[in-house]
């Protein structure tokens, strides 16, 4: 899948000079064609796992850090690149502050577990780690992204980019390429 999608938030119309976000986020799929996602207790959706890349760290850096502290993966293979998406959107303290956020997508295989190694912010969203049949994935996010959680400033592109790469996946394992 080489995806490249651009997504811009409701309401926004001129974004000059936006600040510039770099994530990275990772596809782990079993044989079974499950999906590892990270579900949050306090917006009561599943995304995938990964996060900001931090200055001076490579993207592989970023995606072995962010996968050891969401999943508690200590062990792992980042098999290829998927793709990537774009999104014009506001940041998430309820500001008017623009970013360009750039996703990347890779496909990883985990081979160990430890324990998962939060940070402040993600034990406040409550993260778990859940493996999911990807139907149920897209059912449930596609079910909630319209509620008033998901309206806030800067979270209206976030169900918006799980359920593209998600729909993605999911022709792909339909038509056999994954």
């Amino acid at each position: 899948m080489r995806l490249g999608v651009l997504i811009i938030e409701k309401g926004i119309n001129d974004y000059p000079n936006p600040q510039k976000r770099h994530t990275v986020r990772a596809i782990i799929l079993n044989k079974h064609h499950h999906i590892l996602m990270v579900y949050s207790n306090l917006f009561d959706d599943y995304t995938f796992p990964g996060g900001g890349i931090k200055p001076f760290e490579s993207k592989e850096e970023a995606l072995k850090r962010e996968l050891k502290e969401e999943l508690g993966a200590t062990d792992l293979s980042i098999k290829s690149y998927v793709g990537y998406t774009e999104e014009i959107r506001y940041g998430l303290k309820n500001n008017d502050k623009i970013f360009h956020q750039f996703s990347d997508f890779y496909l990883v295989e985990i081979h160990e577990f430890g324990p998962q190694e939060l940070m402040e912010r993600e034990l406040w969203h409550g993260l778990e780690p859940r493996w999911m049949n990807i139907f149920d994935v897209i059912k449930h996010n596609e079910m909630i992204k319209l509620d008033e959680r998901h309206q806030q400033k800067g979270l209206k592109t976030v169900m918006e980019r799980e359920l593209i790469i998600l729909n993605k996946l999911m022709e792909m394992i339909d038509n056999e390429k994954i």
